[in-house]
C-alpha cells in the first residue's frame, strides 16, 4: 500500500476479503494491516498511511513482501509512480501477485477512491496506555526541505509493475541538490515484465511528464522481446 493517504476504509461493498494467503494478519478497519505500517503493540491498532523504518530497512533488506511479510518469491509486484519511474528507483517494497490483488481493492489510494494526500499527517499520532508499546518514543519526522510536500496535493498517476526475484536489487540512491537520498527497488537495470495503470492521477497541471504511459504504448505497438506473456 502506499505511504501517505488520506486514512478512508473501503464501505463493505468495496471490501475485498482477506486471502486465504492472509489468514491470521492482523486488521483494523476492515482491513488488513500492512506489515510495514506503523502500529501500536496490538497491531490491529495502526497508525495508517505512516510507515515503521526499522520495519521497513528489515523487508528490503529481507526481500519480505510489504504486505504480509514473508519472502518475496519468483514474480515481484511493485506500485510505482511516474516519477519513481524517472528516478529509476522505487520507494516502498514489493509484494507478492496475491497479496498485490488485495492492496489494489483495499488501498483508498491504489483503488482510486481519493484523490489528495492527507492535508494533515502529522494529526495520526496518538499515545497507547500499553507500557511496553513503542508510540511513547514516536516522534513526527522532519521533511528534507529537498523533498516535495506531499500533504494535501493531488494524488500522482499509480502503476502496477512485475518483476523476476532475480532483477529486485535494493540500492540506495544519495539523491543530489534538488532531490533527497533514498533506498528502494532498482528500476534501471530491472526488467519489467509487465506494466500496467491502476489509477488516473488527479487533475495538476505541475504533474511531470508520464513516461509510464508512452512505455506502455511503445510496448502495445512495438511489444517487447523481453516481455512474460
Amino acid at each position: 500500500m502506499t505511504d501517505s493517504p488520506t486514512p478512508h476504509p473501503p464501505t463493505a461493498s468495496d471490501r475485498a476479503p482477506a486471502l486465504a494467503y492472509l489468514a491470521g494478519a492482523p486488521t483494523a478497519q476492515g482491513m488488513v494491516v500492512p506489515h510495514i505500517t506503523l502500529a501500536h503493540r496490538d497491531r490491529s491498532r495502526p497508525v495508517w498511511g505512516k510507515l515503521d523504518p526499522a520495519i521497513l530497512s528489515e523487508t528490503f533488506r529481507d526481500r519480505l513482501c510489504q504486505i504480509c511479510g514473508q519472502r518475496l518469491y519468483d514474480r515481484v509486484v511493485i506500485y510505482i509512480r511516474p516519477v519513481d519511474y524517472l528516478r529509476g528507483l522505487a520507494v516502498e517494497p514489493g509484494v507478492h501477485p496475491q497479496c498485490g490483488y488485495y492492496s489494489r481493492r483495499v488501498c483508498p489510494m491504489l483503488a482510486g477512491r481519493i484523490h489528495r494526500y492527507n492535508p494533515n499527517p502529522g494529526e495520526r499520532f496518538s499515545r497507547c496506555t500499553d507500557p511496553a508499546c513503542r508510540c511513547a518514543v514516536w516522534t513526527v519526522p522532519e521533511r528534507d526541505p529537498r523533498e516535495p510536500a506531499r500533504e494535501g496535493q493531488p494524488a500522482e498517476a499509480w502503476y502496477e509493475a512485475w518483476m523476476p526475484l532475480s532483477d529486485y536489487i535494493i540500492v540506495s540512491d544519495p539523491g543530489d541538490d534538488t532531490t533527497p537520498p533514498a533506498i528502494g527497488v532498482d528500476l534501471r537495470n530491472a526488467r519489467l515484465l509487465k506494466v500496467r495503470k491502476i489509477r488516473d492521477a488527479a487533475p495538476n497541471p505541475d504533474q511531470p511528464a508520464d513516461l509510464l504511459a508512452a512505455l506502455i504504448l511503445g510496448r502495445a505497438l512495438f511489444g517487447d522481446p523481453g516481455e512474460s506473456r
